[in-house]
């Protein structure tokens, strides 16, 4: 993309999302990433996903600083861009779109390898970045009414073989356990560590009231960001709240469930199966800890408000 559309994209709304790569935005549409890639060929890569609620980025340093630890750790020594140039890159996807409430994606991967050398360290890495419409990791009803999960006998991949806080999208483990929701009429599942304590589902993490707290897998899992809002404000809301090891009956036996993600906020859980969690309804701990989570995104503590331009307003 390039001369009149470039400048289009700069002067004009593009509501199903703008994206940048390889130093240029185009419609997010457009956006392609070559076969060579080994983030394609190995899955060698990293990403990040945060949102914007009426036109502000919530956590963006958290997220950033979280990304930062990945490209770390996955040693891409050859990375394209600094924090600075990254922050002004999400900005400007979003600015681009003229989207007020947007799911931003953020992508590192290894790159092409240089002519037939297997050496990952000669590998320049790239960059993505895209803004598209907000969305949810299950539908809107689902967001309101509730969702129902299932705990699947796949096991999560060891953190020792691939570290998990890192986001990644070699998902082949929560791919074979959703086969074990379908089967069970429920949406999502939940995988067990290698001891049989719960971990987590496709990009959500998850939460069960009982015994008047709220607990979340401590280990083996992705640090959510909204993971950490939730224990955050439910402190803050004198509601008792920590990590620690969750096997079965602790899901089954629990007053509320819901989960969270970037991707949809907070989320209840009302049936493991065939089985409601409490009433079969949304529990009242669930809804306080929703309404803390939704007046947070206007605190400036974690809101970071969008300057867009005026022809796209």
């Amino acid at each position: 993309v390039g001369g009149a559309e470039e400048l289009r994209l700069m002067t004009e709304p593009n509501l199903s999302g703008v994206g940048f790569m390889d130093g240029r935005y185009r419609p997010r549409g457009e956006l392609c990433l070559p076969i060579t890639d080994l983030g394609f060929l190995l899955s060698d890569m990293a990403y990040d996903a945060l949102h914007v609620r009426n036109g502000s980025f919530f956590r963006l340093q958290d997220h950033l600083d979280r990304f930062e630890r990945s490209i770390a750790r996955r040693r891409y020594t050859n990375f394209p861009h600094g924090r600075d140039e990254m922050c002004e890159i999400l900005f400007e996807c979003v600015r681009r779109s003229g989207l007020r409430d947007a799911m931003v994606m953020m992508v590192a991967t290894r790159g092409d390898q240089v002519g037939y050398s297997k050496d990952l360290r000669l590998c320049k890495n790239r960059f993505m970045a895209w803004s598209s419409p907000y969305y949810g990791v299950v539908s809107n009803d689902e967001m309101t009414n509730g969702t129902s999960i299932t705990v699947s006998g796949v096991q999560r991949i060891p953190p020792e073989s691939v570290d998990p806080t890192v986001k990644n999208f070699a998902r082949l483990d929560f791919c074979e356990a959703l086969w074990d929701a379908y089967d069970k009429d429920c949406t999502h599942a939940v995988l067990v560590d290698d001891e049989g304590h719960l971990t987590e589902g496709r990009g959500w993490n998850l939460f069960v009231y009982r015994n008047g707290e709220i607990v979340t897998p401590q280990a083996g899992v992705l640090e959510g960001i909204t993971r950490a809002t939730v224990i955050e404000l439910a402190r803050r809301g004198n509601i008792d709240a920590r990590l620690a090891l969750i096997d079965e009956n602790d899901l089954r036996s629990a007053d509320e469930v819901f989960i969270t993600s970037s991707a949809g906020g907070i989320i209840p859980v009302i049936r493991v199966d065939d089985i409601p969690v409490g009433d079969g309804s949304p529990g009242p701990v669930t809804e306080r800890l929703q309404d803390l989570y939704r007046a947070a995104h206007d605190d400036p503590r974690y809101a970071t408000p969008i300057e867009y331009d005026k022809e796209l307003i």
